[in-house]
């Protein structure tokens, strides 16, 4: 009866284009031509009366195509979404990467975060961007949050950064608050370490840590984190100071390299000074 009901409403129109034909053909053929104007206008609002009362019901091929057409519909706008949010995120940080660069002083090199690779604790990133573009070993990374790593590797096209979080990282830092400096370090978990602080510094959380003017590596006063916690090493005279880090290294895509180097003057008068330290240490020790 379903089928039945189906294929009458499919082809109502060429059943009833065929009936009419049949009755028309009959009363031409057995009856007066002149009386078929009247009867033909009988017909056609009887036809318009019975479509109007039976037009509630429904055709199950229509509403199969119309459905069909509303989930293409759907899964297009859907699309078109998800471009448009992309599309959205992507301009808020190009915003703010090109207002972090016109702000800063120092020749910055823009490029992309094109792999990351995990070893055990030590954790790096390839950027696209090498010696073409006058990138050298020793140069520092930022975003427009903070401080992302160093450039520990060169090719021609392709740079290798070591990130903050990366057992091998040690940074001067101080807080910008008190301006107090510490040794910042990776000890594996979602956050940094500031070695080497007394109790009695004042130190809070929420306190904003930046690189220090003792860094030779990194350009000073470059966001490194926040204070997130501090805790007692028992008796000790010192604490642990926690850093949460200002950049998100899972989301990271884009960054800027410092055409920056370390000074070697400072940097071999340091290292002299070390060197000509040992034997003297030691000599006075043999001595006595």
């Amino acid at each position: 009866m379903y089928r039945l009901l189906e294929f009458i409403i499919r082809f109502k129109e060429f059943i009833a284009l065929v009936t009419l034909t049949i009755v028309a053909m009959v009363l031409m053929t057995f009856g007066n031509i002149s009386q078929l104007g009247g009867f033909r206008s009988i017909v056609v609002g009887g036809i318009g009366w019975m479509q109007t009362a039976f037009s509630w019901i429904p055709n199950p091929l229509a509403l199969k195509n119309e459905n069909a057409a509303l989930r293409e519909l759907n899964l297009q706008l859907s699309d078109e979404r998800a471009k448009i949010r992309q599309a959205i995120v992507e301009n808020d940080k190009l915003r703010k990467m090109l207002e972090f660069k016109k702000e800063h002083d120092k020749k910055l090199i823009t490029s992309d975060i094109i792999g990351k690779t995990t070893t055990e604790v030590r954790n790096f990133a390839t950027i696209n961007r090498g010696e073409n573009e006058g990138i050298q070993v020793g140069m520092p990374v930022v975003t427009d949050a903070g401080l992302v790593g160093l450039i520990v590797g060169t090719s021609t096209n392709f740079s290798v950064v070591r990130l903050l979080i990366n057992r091998e990282s040690r940074l001067a830092g101080k807080v910008q608050r008190t301006r107090i400096d510490g040794i910042l370090v990776w000890d594996g978990d979602e956050a940094l370490s500031m070695k080497n602080i007394p109790k009695s510094f004042d130190i809070q959380v929420g306190d904003e840590v930046l690189t220090s003017n003792y860094s030779n590596r990194f350009p000073a006063n470059i966001r490194i984190g926040t204070v997130s916690e501090t805790r007692d090493d028992g008796i000790a005279l010192f604490r642990k100071v926690i850093v949460k880090p200002s950049v998100n290294f899972t989301t990271l895509e884009q960054v800027f390299v410092i055409k920056q180097l370390p000074d070697n003057e400072r940097f071999n008068l340091e290292k002299d000074s070390s060197q000509r330290g040992i034997p003297i240490i030691k000599s006075l020790k043999k001595t006595k």
